[in-house]
C-alpha cells in the first residue's frame, strides 16, 4: 500500500497529483450524476479491477487469472479507452496517445507517451494511480480466491460463469433491475438524522465524502446496536472475536 495523505485527499477534497504530467480527479456528485454513473463506474472499473474481476472473460480468451496482475490489465487494455470516457478523472489525458513499451536492459513494461519523451506511465505511476481510486472508492485491495489447483479454479470461473448468466437472464426477463449504487447511498446517507445534506444539496460533495459518510453512517448504527446488546448483556465482550465495532473512529477502508 503506497502511503496516502488522507487529510489533503479525502477528507481535504484536493485532487491527487501524481506527477507533473497526471491528476486525478476528485468528482462532485452532480459531475457523475451528468456524465453518467453507469459510465462512470465502468470507467473506474478499468482503472481498479483485478484479474480475479475478469476471470471468466480471461478464461474464454485462455489466459490464468492467477498468472496475471492489474498492472498486466491495465497495460494491455488502457490505451484502448478514448478520452471521452476518462476525462472525468483525468481531465485531457489522453491514453491513447500511448504505446506499449518494454525495457530491454531489465524486461520491464511501460506505456510512452507518443508525443512526449518524457512521459511514461510504468509500473509504480500506475500503483499511485491505483491506490488513490481504491481508496476513495472504498475498493479492497485485496486478492481474493487464489485457487489451489486447477480443479478448484475451474469450479470458480463455473460458478461465476453461471451467476452472470443468470443475473444477465433476469435482467432480461425483468425480475430484477439495475440498481443505482449512488442513489441508493445517498437516500441512505439522506434519510439518517446525522446526515446534514438533503437531496439537493449532497449534490455538492465530492463522491469520496458520500462514501466516507455512508461507510462511517452505517459502522455507527452497527455499533451503536452492538453496544446495546453488551449494555442489555446480551453480548459478551469477552467472547467477540472482532471487537473493531467498538472503536467510534475505525478504519473502514478495505
Amino acid at each position: 500500500m503506497i502511503p496516502l495523505d488522507e487529510l489533503k485527499y479525502s477528507v481535504g477534497k484536493e485532487n491527487y497529483k501524481v506527477n507533473q504530467f497526471i491528476t486525478v480527479f476528485n468528482p462532485y456528485v452532480y459531475e457523475i450524476r451528468d456524465f453518467g454513473e453507469d459510465q462512470y463506474f465502468s470507467t473506474l472499473h478499468m482503472f481498479t479491477r483485478k484479474p480475479y474481476d475478469i476471470a471468466v472473460e480471461l478464461f474464454d480468451m485462455g489466459i490464468d487469472y492467477q498468472a496475471i496482475t492489474d498492472w498486466d490489465l491495465f497495460y494491455e487494455t488502457i490505451i484502448q479507452v478514448p478520452v471521452a470516457y476518462t476525462c472525468i478523472l483525468f481531465g485531457k489525458l489522453d491514453f491513447t496517445e500511448f504505446t506499449r513499451c518494454i525495457n530491454p536492459e531489465n524486461g520491464s513494461k511501460y506505456l510512452q507517451n507518443k508525443n512526449n519523451a518524457a512521459f511514461r506511465i510504468d509500473e509504480a505511476v500506475y500503483r499511485k494511480i491505483v491506490t488513490y481510486l481504491r481508496y476513495v472508492h472504498f475498493i479492497s485491495e485485496k486478492v481474493e480466491y487464489d485457487a489451489g489447483n486447477a480443479m478448484a479454479k475451474k469450479f470458480l470461473i463455473d460458478r461465476m460463469r453461471r451467476k452472470q448468466k443468470k443475473l444477465l437472464k433476469d435482467l432480461a426477463l425483468g425480475k430484477v433491475r439495475k440498481q443505482s449504487q449512488l442513489s441508493n447511498m445517498i437516500k441512505y446517507c439522506v434519510n439518517n438524522c446525522n446526515f446534514k445534506y438533503d437531496y439537493s444539496t449532497v449534490m455538492d460533495l465530492k463522491l469520496c465524502l458520500l462514501y466516507e459518510s455512508y461507510y462511517f453512517i452505517a459502522h455507527n448504527k452497527e455499533r451503536d446496536n452492538v453496544m446495546s446488546g453488551i449494555y442489555h448483556g446480551v453480548i459478551d465482550t469477552a467472547k467477540m472475536k472482532n471487537k473493531d465495532i467498538l472503536n467510534m473512529i475505525p478504519d473502514l477502508h478495505k
